[in-house]
């Protein structure tokens, strides 16, 4: 099977090689011939002289069909080219448009992918014109929902990926980034998709030429050909049959010569592998936070929330009235179970969190900036050069289209202007910095080059080249052994000595907190339930969510048979937050107060603070 897949892709290949250069050299060599007009002759039979024998004027048909390829197969390209740069242009355009947008322009595409694209041709032409224009127009504007959708579809899986989401934090543009990260992604599909759809185009642009709709005299393509071949097919029918099947050849050359692209590709593909209610915000019943925004103060979220749309007009809180703050060169975990909003509530702070999420906040300041009250390219342009976000999956962080050099040296010459030699001299550097052997070779290989531990190395190094303020570190050890955790939680430490350079760490692991963070944040159901100093939250935790969490934790002074501590039932899920306390069905002192409301914030002294009813209500009966 491999074996005549091959031969077919090299044979159409060659095909295609023979039609261009045809395609190249026919007019010069055969037009003379195709134009020679011989009355005495018109409408003989293929002989000697005649290959394909003559039309009505004596013309030699194979001279005339060896001369139609260059407008033939030059059309079907036009037309091509136009369905796929302007198709693929308004489906990737549509993947990172909001959901109105793409709502309207998907059903806009489906709505015209209902109708057979030759018969919208034939529509656009009769309404443009009949005429080589018209048919170019006709077929091309055809093909366009066609590709739209391919478009759309290939690079909606593609805006989801986490270095998709570091371009947006580094401030690129939508352009910027359908133009380096999501179109050399879905390149390959594309150029299969392409030569396929040329064999299809020269098919639909003879066919409107045989309508009447396109190639017009004394200009001759093969569909031309083909229907004065016809009204003398029964005197002559080699006259007909020579332009059909160079019509019906060219085809599938084109067809096949798809495949053999895939075929291609597809071992590159294998070799990078193988290496309750919900609760509205507006309405939340939690006391509003006030924090005092200083001067060595990185960030400042006061009352942060993230919501999702519900309805028309009711919203659900995935995180709630959050408050947190961060110093110059602090080291801040945020710990909790999966589905707490660990992470969501990372990308609302570095702008990432798209659409259909709702961020709001009291106020929410980076480096003393008010990032609520910011244009979005002012926003964009400030987190960009002053944060940066390394990812739990090293494995997707990177590009796998894009090399090294290329991912590193963009954001220094995207915002401050660095020529290639400079930027390239500044990610060699930061390489040597993370410890990656030959950064000089290193620097000119592509991700499924380097192993999970380097990636995640050129991540951090990426991450630097800003000198950010802030690095935003999203579980960026859980991929990665034992060994490799350590030696990038090192990194960050010494990121965090050498630069000053403030970490908001996030986790699940309280080991990794405790080694790396100075404070800690404990998040449970979309709320920061406990913070305060690490040695001391961990030491002696307040809150009976922190206590379960460290509880659960084995250590080598647990018996071999004895069963290991677990939190009874499930986190609450979004749209499902319980009345009260959302920590209430699995609490183990649970109250009557936790089912009434909110534990307010409570400061429980020494820096901590706690919001549990087993150090509010005390506090409320003094």
């Amino acid at each position: 099977m491999t074996g005549r897949l091959n031969l077919a892709s090299l044979l159409a290949g060659i095909g295609a090689a023979i039609l261009l250069g045809i395609a190249l050299v026919a007019p010069t060599l055969f037009s003379d011939v195709a134009s020679r007009m011989d009355v005495a002759a018109a409408g003989t039979g293929p002989s000697a002289e005649h290959w394909f024998g003559t039309d009505d004027l004596g013309r030699d048909v194979f001279a005339r069909t060896l001369a139609a390829t260059q407008l033939s197969i030059g059309l079907a390209l036009a037309a091509t080219a136009i369905r796929v740069v302007l198709g693929v242009a308004i489906g990737m355009w549509l993947s990172l448009s909001g959901s109105l947008a793409r709502s309207i322009g998907t059903r806009i595409i489906d709505t015209a992918l209902s109708f057979p694209a030759i018969l919208l041709a034939i529509v656009i032409t009769t309404i443009v014109g009949p005429s080589i224009e018209g048919a170019v127009l006709g077929v091309g504007l055809a093909g366009v929902p066609t590709y739209a959708r391919l478009g759309y579809t290939m690079s909606s899986a593609i805006v989801g990926r986490d270095y998709v989401a570091a371009a947006k934090a580094l401030g690129l543009g939508r352009i910027a980034i359908l133009w380096r990260h999501v179109l050399p992604n879905i390149a390959d599909t594309l150029a299969v998709s392409t030569a396929t759809s040329l064999g299809l185009a020269i098919v639909e642009i003879a066919s409107l030429s045989f309508l009447g709709l396109g190639v017009n005299p004394p200009a001759f393509d093969w569909g031309r050909m083909l229907i004065e071949g016809a009204e003398a097919i029964y005197v002559n029918p080699a006259a007909a049959l020579g332009p059909a099947a160079a019509i019906a050849l060219s085809g599938l050359i084109f067809s096949y010569l798809g495949e053999a692209i895939a075929l291609w590709i597809q071992p590159m593909r294998s070799r990078s592998l193988e290496s309750g209610n919900g609760i509205d915000v507006s309405a939340s019943a939690i006391a509003p936070l006030r924090l005092d925004a200083g001067e060595d103060q990185v960030l400042l979220a006061e009352n942060l929330s993230v919501a999702f749309p519900a309805g028309r007009s009711e919203t659900l809180a995935a995180v709630r009235n959050l408050g947190l703050t961060i110093g110059r060169g602090e080291t801040v975990g945020l710990v909790g179970e999966s589905g707490s909003g660990k992470t969501l509530t990372a990308m609302a702070l570095a702008g990432l969190t798209g659409h259909p999420a709702r961020v709001s906040a009291d106020r929410l300041l980076f480096t003393g900036e008010d990032l609520m009250a910011m244009s979005g390219a002012l926003r964009d342009r400030l987190l960009g050069t002053g944060l940066a976000v390394v990812f739990q999956d090293p494995s997707t962080s990177l590009n796998p289209a894009l090399g090294i050099r290329e991912q590193m040296t963009e954001a220094v010459r995207h915002h401050r202007g660095l020529s290639a030699e400079e930027a390239s001299a500044l990610a060699l550097e930061q390489l040597k910095l993370v410890g990656i052997t030959e950064p000089d070779r290193r620097l000119d290989q592509y991700p499924h080059e380097f192993s999970g531990g380097m990636r995640q190395r050129a991540m951090i190094a990426m991450g630097l080249m800003m000198r950010p303020s802030l690095i935003v570190a999203d579980e960026p050890t859980t991929a990665l052994d034992v060994t490799v955790q350590a030696q990038i939680l090192a990194l960050l430490r010494e990121a965090n000595r050498r630069d000053g350079t403030a970490i908001l760490m996030i986790s699940h692991d309280l080991a990794v907190i405790s080694q790396v963070c100075d404070r800690v944040l404990v998040m449970y159901g979309g709320r920061i339930v406990e913070s305060g100093p690490v040695d001391q939250v961990i030491g002696d935790p307040a809150h009976p969510y922190t206590q379960a969490l460290i509880g659960a934790i084995p250590d080598l002074e647990t018996p071999r048979g004895q069963r290991l501590v677990e939190i009874p039932g499930q986190p609450p899920t979004i749209g499902a937050f319980p009345r009260g306390c959302s920590f209430q069905g699995r609490c183990p002192v649970r109250q009557d107060a936790c089912a009434a409301a909110e534990p307010p914030q409570t400061d429980i002294g020494a820096g901590r603070v706690v919001a549990c009813w087993l150090h509010s209500l005390p506090r409320a009966a003094a």
